[in-house]
């Protein structure tokens, strides 16, 4: 019967070791879903900067460009929703189909602000803004439906459409910011992985 009481009372001793370790799979977890939401949403807004950019500058360029961000942004969002498990539940079919139908009909009322742009009924400004709103609330709907991270998308979005309306000179400051918080996710992001792919040191 004495001889158990060691193994008892390693064992004892082992078990409070393993919360903390679990902790620390779950701090680490939760920063790598923090940082690739991060990765998304500077990424896509960065790319919103060049559209409003291309506005000013290069209105038939930014024509093409703003439809070809619905399509991009789809894409992120099918990439982050099946990287979330989706597939698990829902058919891949069904997900590509509501996808597709979600970010290819807006491009339709791109192209109607684009014509009224033409015919003389909005500046180029205006257009931009619009649209802005519009993938903004196509951002928010995805949210709602797809993948919660384009919320924050949405409101990133929305920020940007009224410093855009009320403080168009400080734009760019914005798009400064955000190139800058992308970087420091992306670097956040090696670092994090070279942290986790780090062989653990042995015991004993």
């Amino acid at each position: 019967m004495s001889a158990e009481n060691p193994v008892t009372a390693e064992g004892a001793a082992a078990s409070p070791a393993s919360p903390p370790g679990g902790l620390t799979a779950m701090a680490a977890r939760f920063e790598s879903i923090v940082l690739r939401r991060a990765l998304i949403v500077g990424a896509l807004v960065l790319l919103v900067m060049v559209g409003l950019f291309l506005s000013n500058f290069a209105i038939d360029k930014a024509k093409w460009y703003w439809g070809a961000m619905f399509p991009v942004f789809g894409i992120a969002c099918v990439w982050h929703e099946l990287a979330g498990g989706a597939a698990r539940t829902v058919p891949l079919w069904r997900i590509l189909v509501r996808q597709a139908l979600h970010w290819l009909v807006p491009i339709i009322a791109v192209r109607i602000l684009f014509l009224q742009h033409e015919r003389g009924q909005m500046s180029a400004d205006s257009v931009s803004l619009v649209i802005l709103v519009l993938l903004a609330v196509t951002c928010f709907l995805a949210g709602v439906h797809f993948d919660h991270s384009f919320i924050w998308v949405s409101i990133v979005l929305v920020i940007a459409a009224i410093l855009g309306t009320e403080v168009e000179t400080y734009i760019w400051l914005f798009a400064v910011l955000t190139a800058v918080a992308l970087v420091l996710a992306v670097v956040s992001s090696a670092m994090l992985r070279r942290r986790n792919g780090a062989p653990s040191p042995t015991t004993g």
